[in-house]
C-alpha cells in the first residue's frame, strides 16, 4: 500500500525524520503520486519568509495543495495562521508518524464531510452539519505521585488555557475517567514505570478511552522512551526538559481528537430519509450514485485517488436454506447494520439492489481498498446471522453464515462514476479482484 506522499521543504534532517517515520518524501523514488501534504522550514531565517511561501503555493497548486505543515523548533517567528498544522522538529519519529497521519486522516475527514452534506441537501437533508460547542476548557487528568515535577508540568498545561485535575492511585485515575469527561492524560513514569505503562496500555484496551490523547511524563534516566508509545503513549517528554513545549504538543492532539469527534457527530448526522435504504440503514442506490459523481469529480480535481468496492452475496451459498422474502430481507439487513460498522466515517457504504452492497473510500489507493474490502468480507462471512423470522424454511434454526463476491478499484483517469462503477461490477460478474 503506497504511503501518503510528503513534500519537504525544510532540510535533509526533515526528511530523514519523515522518512523514518513511515512516509514517502517527494523525490525519493519514480512514482508521480499527489503530495499529501508540504513540509515547510519555519526555523531560523526561514520563519519571516514561510508564510509567504505557503500562500504562493496555495494559490498555484489550487485544489491540488495537501496540507501544509510548519516544521519547528519552538520558534514563535512565523505566521501560524497560514499553516494547517505545526510538526516539532524535536519530536521522535513515532510521534510525528501520529500527528501528521491523524491530520491527514482528519483532513480527508473534513472533506468528505462537506461534500456529504452538499449531495444530502439534494435529498431533503441538512446542508450543514450539526454545530459542535468546541469553545470548552480542555481538562487533562494529571496520574502520578504528588512531586514538583508533576505540579510543574501541571502549570505549564494550565497557563496554556486547560483545567487539570489530580489522580494519585491507578483506581482513582480510572474512577476519574469513567465518571468524568476528559480530553486527555499525563501519566507520570517517574518512581514506578511498570504501572505508568500499564495504565496506558489499560486505556487503548477501553473503547471509550482508546483515542484520548496520552502523555507520558518520564525521568531523564527512563529507558527506553520508544516503548511508551508501543504501549499507546500519544507523546512522550522528560520532566522539566521543556514542560511548555511538551504541554503545547499535547494540547494540539487534543484539538485535533476534538475535530475527530466533531466530525464523527458529522457524520452521523448525514441522514435523511430519502438517502437512506430502509431495511439496512445504508444510503440509498440514488444518493450513491449522486454522490459518487461529487467524489469522482472532487478525485480529478485534487489529484487524489478514489476506490470503490463492491460484494454481492453468492446466494446459493447464502440464501439457499432462506426462501421467503422476510428471511431475505432479514439477513440482508442484519449484513447490512454490520457493514455500517466496519467502514470508517468517511467511507460511503450503500446497498445498491437486493444482494449487493457498495462502499466509496475516498483517497485510498486500489491496494487499501482492497486491503479493506477483503477484511470487511471476513469479518461479514465468519458471522452467524440469526433470521428467525424464516424458521419455517430451513431445519433446526440453525444461524446462517453467507458468502461474499467481491471487486475493488481505483478511479482511472478521465474515468467518470458510471465508468468506475460499471468496470468494478463487471469485474465481479468475472471474479476477479483488483
Amino acid at each position: 500500500m503506497a504511503k501518503p506522499h510528503i513534500l519537504v521543504l525544510a532540510g535533509d534532517d526533515a526528511s530523514e525524520v519523515l522518512s523514518q517515520a513511515g512516509f514517502t518524501i517527494a523525490g525519493e523514488d519514480h512514482q508521480r503520486r499527489q503530495t499529501a501534504a508540504i513540509v515547510v522550514d519555519t526555523r531560523g531565517a526561514s520563519g519571516p519568509k514561510a508564510a509567504d511561501l505557503v500562500r504562493s503555493l496555495k494559490a498555484a497548486l489550487g485544489p491540488r495543495a495537501g496540507l501544509f505543515m510548519a516544521w519547528s523548533n519552538g520558534e514563535e517567528n512565523f505566521d501560524i495562521s497560514a499553516f494547517d498544522g505545526v510538526l516539532d522538529a524535536f519530536a521522535t519519529p513515532s510521534v510525528l508518524a501520529a500527528r501528521l497521519g491523524s491530520s491527514l486522516r482528519i483532513a480527508v475527514m473534513a472533506d468528505e464531510a462537506k461534500l456529504r452534506f452538499r449531495t444530502l441537501a439534494r435529498f431533503g437533508g441538512p446542508s450543514h452539519p450539526p454545530i459542535v460547542n468546541s469553545a470548552k476548557v480542555p481538562r487533562i487528568l494529571m496520574f502520578g505521585q504528588p512531586g514538583p515535577d508533576l505540579l510543574q508540568f501541571s502549570t505549564a498545561i494550565t497557563h496554556l488555557g486547560a483545567e487539570t485535575i489530580a489522580a494519585f492511585t491507578s483506581f482513582t485515575a480510572f474512577d476519574y475517567l469513567h465518571e468524568s469527561e476528559f480530553d486527555g492524560v499525563v501519566i507520570l513514569a517517574r518512581d514506578d514505570r511498570a504501572t505508568a505503562l500499564s495504565f496506558c496500555a489499560a486505556m487503548r484496551r477501553n473503547a471509550r478511552m482508546f483515542h484520548m490523547p496520552c502523555l507520558i511524563l518520564g525521568s531523564p534516566d527512563f529507558d527506553n522512551p520508544h516503548e511508551a508509545i508501543e504501549r499507546g503513549a500519544t507523546d512522550f517528554a522528560v520532566a522539566g526538559d521543556d514542560d511548555p513545549a511538551a504541554a503545547d504538543r499535547l494540547l494540539n492532539f487534543v484539538e485535533e481528537k476534538r475535530s475527530r469527534d466533531a466530525l464523527n457527530l458529522a457524520f452521523a448526522a448525514a441522514r435523511a430519509p430519502a438517502a437512506m435504504e430502509a431495511t439496512t440503514g445504508l444510503y440509498a442506490p440514488t444518493f450513491f450514485l449522486a454522490h459518487l459523481e461529487s467524489l469522482v469529480q472532487r478525485a480529478h480535481e485534487t489529484d487524489r485517488p478514489l476506490s470503490i468496492a463492491v460484494a454481492r452475496l453468492d446466494t446459493e451459498a447464502s440464501l439457499g436454506v432462506v426462501h421467503t422474502r422476510q428471511g431475505i430481507e432479514r439477513l440482508i439487513g442484519q449484513s447490512g447494520a454490520m457493514l455500517s460498522r466496519l467502514v470508517r466515517a468517511e467511507d460511503v457504504a450503500a446497498r445498491l439492489d437486493q444482494t449487493t452492497f457498495v462502499v466509496a473510500f475516498p483517497s485510498s489507493d486500489d491496494e487499501a481498498a482492497s486491503i479493506a474490502a477483503n477484511r470487511i468480507a471476513a469479518v461479514l462471512e465468519c458471522t452467524a446471522f440469526d433470521v428467525q423470522a424464516d424458521h419455517t424454511s430451513y431445519s433446526n434454526d440453525q444461524p446462517i453464515q453467507i458468502k461474499l463476491a467481491i471487486a475493488s478499484a481505483s478511479l482511472s483517469p478521465q474515468e467518470n462514476a458510471a465508468g468506475l462503477l460499471q468496470r468494478v461490477t463487471r469485474m465481479l460478474e468475472k471474479g476477479q479482484n483488483a
